[in-house]
């Protein structure tokens, strides 16, 4: 019975030791970055809370200060420098605007109910600001090389919070201090916003290979999501240490040195700071520059070796370097005939090109925009105008590109013109229109005359070049013209050229229409007997090709002959014709009604014989006579 009884009292004295364990681990802490709004909590606010309980919220400085009140008696804020950026919504949190570095603070926040009792929990604030990019500055004037270590540098971060950290770093690794010799100092300065600046200053042993390093610092700090880090620029510095030699070479645009390039001679030391330097041509004191460096336009004169004299300030060595310049050169071409050159057509004529160069030359000639001729030798035939015009000579060093020269020779022909007309036949009818041109080119310059049946006409004459001409003529056929030639004539002072057209004329013919009956023949009014064609007597054939068709027809009738010839003969070779007899006789087999018969006319020509049907031959007794029967 006791334990039932003292049971409920442990529990109540073990919940009591709990709450009073949890009321001093409320406290917590909210991050925010300065100028944005901060929300606090409020862990102790119920719901439940009557409406006689008391809020207030409260930070520590120095001692508690009240900053808002809520509860029976109204609502109040105390004048305190966050009077107009706080306010407390709904949930009971304390709601502060545009915060500020001076906000970090701790914050309470008191419920009282109307026994006076009271439950508090604590926020602290913790306010950030991101610094600045961050700045390097180097030592700008030369250092010893040293052993010990010598400010080389410092980094500065400005307007940060809480307090960033600097990092050195040289070739992208880390600078740590104490280690190899390095020392790495910093300042804080705390401005009077609160904000601050840290300065990192770094001192280290100087090598010569210093003189190729690369410095920069790394600031890191932290906001409310995180870490960040930024990086400054990298710098190097300036090693001084002794010359020992000194470097000379030649810079130019391209490999190989031609007249005109521009060239530089540079002439380093090995040292820091560089010698006192002058640059000479070889075997002259008088210096061309006393610079490190000298750029000029060079021609073949400035090949040969040239000198770098250094003397150095530290230990007061003289040093000297040498270097070699070959400079290219190729001279216009010369040719062995001056130019222009006037000719006669028909002449011969060599021209030989040479050039003076500093190295294998290539030779060739063009004449427009094609090569025609490689090596330095050009011969010319001059055969026509053709042949006239300028040629040029183009000479190249091989190995030196753009290192090119050229000459033009003109050729100049003379002599009388030569003639071309088009067409050369044509056939024409009497009153056709009819257009003819013809050409000259002749040096002098020609002048075009054309004839018909040696009367003069004139044609529209155009210039093509300054040696050439074209005539165009344009006329009616009449038919005293046809069957003759036209003729262009073109002459300069040393003589004349002819060309002729022939106006052949054009025949037109009409085929003969014939009407078959049987084996006779009808002949049209007007019209020849036989197979001749019916021809127009004002188109009468009167040119050489009609004589022609008929001298063909000729030899198409005698090849027919000779073919029934060769077929006679042959059958009387084979028995089948006996020979002695005139008359018809038949040479198909006894019995047989259709017969063949051989029609002998005398007094008709041989190309008139024809083969006739036996079986429709029903003539008289005295026709029968100049028959003869093949089958006795």
């Amino acid at each position: 019975m006791d334990i039932l009884i003292l049971l409920p009292l442990c529990l109540l004295s073990w919940r009591g030791i709990e709450g009073q364990d949890q009321d001093d681990h409320l406290s917590k802490e909210v991050k925010v970055v300065v100028g944005h709004k901060a929300n606090l909590p409020c862990d102790v606010h119920s719901h439940h809370d009557s409406s006689t309980s008391t809020l207030q919220w409260l930070y520590e400085k120095n001692g508690n200060h009240i900053i808002y009140t809520n509860g029976p008696k109204g609502t109040s804020k105390e004048e305190t420098d966050m009077k107009s950026r706080v306010t407390v919504n709904k949930n009971m949190q304390l709601v502060i605007e545009n915060t500020k570095l001076m906000d970090e603070k701790l914050f309470i926040c008191r419920i009282e109910d109307q026994n006076g009792a009271a439950k508090e929990s604590k926020v602290h604030l913790k306010v950030f600001k991101a610094p600045d990019e961050p700045e390097i500055m180097m030592e700008e004037n030369g250092i010893q090389i040293t052993d010990e270590p010598i400010q080389i540098g410092t980094c500065e971060s400005s307007n940060g919070y809480p307090t960033p950290n600097i990092t050195w770093y040289k070739n992208s690794t880390e600078l740590k201090n104490g280690k190899y010799g390095v020392l790495v100092t910093s300042q804080v300065v705390v401005k009077s916003n609160g904000l601050i600046t840290v300065i990192s200053i770094l001192s280290t042993p100087v090598v010569k290979s210093d003189v190729f390093s690369w410095f920069y610092c790394e600031v890191s700090y932290n906001l409310p999501k995180g870490s960040y880090m930024k990086e400054s620029e990298k710098k190097n510095i300036t090693v001084d240490y002794p010359n020992t030699k000194v470097n000379l070479y030649v810079e130019s645009q391209s490999e190989m040195i031609k007249e005109g390039d521009i060239v530089k001679l540079v002439c380093e030391g090995d040292g820091s700071p560089q010698p006192q330097i002058s640059l000479h041509r070889k075997d002259e004191e008088e210096p061309l520059s006393e610079e490190s460096s000298y750029s000029w336009e060079v021609s073949r004169r400035d090949s040969g070796g040239y000198v770098c004299k250094g003397l150095g300030l530290d230990i007061f060595n003289d040093m000297e370097a040498e270097t070699e310049l070959h400079v290219h050169f190729l001279d216009p071409p010369l040719l062995s005939t001056d130019s222009p050159i006037i000719a006669d057509i028909g002449n011969i004529l060599s021209v030989s090109c040479n050039v003076n160069a500093s190295a294998q030359t290539d030779i060739h000639w063009m004449k427009g925009g094609s090569i025609i001729a490689n090596g330095s030798e050009l011969s010319l035939r001059f055969q026509d105008y053709t042949v006239a015009g300028h040629y040029i000579c183009v000479a190249s060093v091989i190995d030196v590109p753009g290192l090119t020269q050229s000459k033009e020779l003109q050729v100049i022909l003379k002599g009388k013109p030569q003639v071309t007309v088009n067409p050369q036949h044509v056939a024409v009818q009497d009153g056709e229109k009819l257009t003819v041109t013809c050409t000259a080119i002749g040096n002098p310059f020609p002048q075009i005359t054309w004839y018909i049946n040696g009367s003069e006409v004139y044609g529209q004459d155009s210039n093509i070049s300054d040696y050439e001409v074209m005539s165009e003529l344009t006329f009616l056929v009449t038919e005293d013209q046809l069957d003759e030639r036209l003729m262009c004539k073109a002459q300069n002072e040393f003589n004349s050229s002819m060309e002729y057209i022939h106006l052949q004329e054009r025949y037109i013919t009409t085929p003969a229409s014939t009407d078959h009956r049987g084996s006779e023949e009808t002949e049209e009014p007007g019209s020849k007997k036989g197979s001749e064609s019916t021809k127009d007597p004002a188109v009468e054939p009167r040119s050489e090709k009609s004589y022609g068709v008929v001298i063909v027809a000729v030899i198409v009738c005698i090849l027919l002959l000779a073919i029934l010839g060769a077929v006679l003969y042959f059958l009387y070779k084979k028995g089948r014709i006996p020979c002695g007899r005139s008359g018809t006789k038949d040479i198909t087999k006894p019995g047989e009604k259709d017969q063949i018969v051989v029609e002998m006319k005398p007094d008709s020509p041989a190309e008139e014989s024809v083969l006739l049907p036996g079986a429709q031959d029903k003539k008289q007794t005295a026709d029968q006579e100049k028959y003869m029967d093949l089958r006795n």
